[in-house]
């Protein structure tokens, strides 16, 4: 008898990295089943097969999990999250001389080797990208690629309110069309179940404590499968040179001794659910600046449901010692305690 991806899947629940879902092993069987649809030669099988997938949930449902698992089950898949897409993309045909040509060579160049690939996290918030979708799609297709990608979003509502949208309907038909479309309909949130089994706040800074905070980063990441995100703030943008989807990786220095302010804060917390800060120094007189602006971090963390996991110098009881900043750290300290799960190492 063969292996096959539900015996792949079973090897995790065993070793108990994931407990078993049966709305995931329904859509585990939904993607074999597509993927030998699509290898069968058979001329009725050939008109109706599907060239791709599309999974669509909410975060922390396991969308990328399930399809890199598949993709490695496969062993001739290959991975690579939408913004290093389209990034890799925007550098290939950055000038205006044969950008066509171009493209179809960068896709051509990506389809070595492989019969797979999956696009992690795919989702549309500018006209440039919007207006290049298709043509990646369609020569991935011409290159005999199977795809497959994971995204937040329902295919219809993809570059929802978009500008010139119209423009962008053809790609959505064409997905509805062409690929076996699947809502993960599991209501646990895996992510949120992770860090509610993990301390989420460490103190103090330490080998030990350092090495705790990245490993529960690697459990919540594909950590070969990072990515940056900009982020735009005022006249200017932010880079974090660290994220995973939804997950974001920074220090304090970043995040709290850069010209930021609250709506700039309101725009990260809109963008990640879960930002791991590290390095959160103990607050004295000379971090007066700093202090405030973590206050107004955490406020919009906070108010967005998302998610936090610090590394600190101090105890949330003890992290501020500014005196003219106590009274208004009592909040902070109060949300912090709500959003972790303190314990020392």
């Amino acid at each position: 008898m063969s292996f096959t991806i539900l015996d792949h899947y079973k090897g995790f629940v065993s070793n108990n990295f994931i407990k078993k879902d049966i709305n995931q092993t329904d859509l585990l069987n939904k993607i074999s089943f597509t993927w030998d649809q699509y290898n069968k030669n058979n001329l009725f099988f050939s008109k109706k097969k599907k060239v791709g997938i599309y999974v669509y949930g909410s975060v922390g449902t396991g969308k990328t999990f399930l399809l890199s698992l598949f993709s490695q089950y496969t062993k001739i898949g290959k991975k690579i999250h939408f913004n290093n897409l389209m990034n890799g993309i925007h550098d290939a045909i950055n000038s205006n001389v044969n950008k066509n040509k171009k493209l179809k060579l960068f896709v051509k160049d990506l389809c070595k080797d492989i019969k797979i690939l999956f696009i992690d996290e795919l989702h549309v918030f500018n006209i440039v990208d919007a207006l290049l979708i298709r043509k990646i799609f369609l020569f991935l297709e011409e290159n005999n690629i199977f795809v497959m990608t994971s995204s937040n979003f329902k295919p219809e509502d993809l570059y929802k309110d978009g500008l010139q949208r119209a423009d962008f309907m053809p790609f959505i038909k064409h997905i509805m069309e062409n690929y076996e479309v699947m809502g993960v309909n599991s209501e646990t949130d895996y992510r949120r179940l992770t860090l509610n089994q993990s301390k989420t706040y460490f103190t103090p800074i330490n080998k030990d404590t350092e090495e705790e905070f990245n490993l529960l980063f690697e459990r919540l990441v594909d950590i070969n499968n990072l990515t940056i995100k900009k982020i735009d703030i005022k006249s200017r943008e932010i880079k974090f040179k660290k994220c995973s989807a939804n997950v974001a990786y920074c220090t304090f220095d970043f995040i709290c001794n850069t010209e930021l302010a609250h709506e700039d804060y309101a725009n990260i917390a809109k963008e990640f659910n879960l930002i791991f800060i590290e390095k959160v120094p103990k607050m004295t007189n000379d971090y007066s600046d700093q202090c405030r602006r973590f206050i107004s971090l955490i406020d919009m963390l906070y108010d967005n449901k998302c998610s936090v996991v610090i590394l600190a110098e101090n105890p949330i009881s003890s992290l501020c010692q500014i005196n003219n900043l106590s009274k208004e750290f009592e909040r902070t300290a109060s949300r912090l305690y709500e959003m972790t799960i303190i314990q020392t190492s």
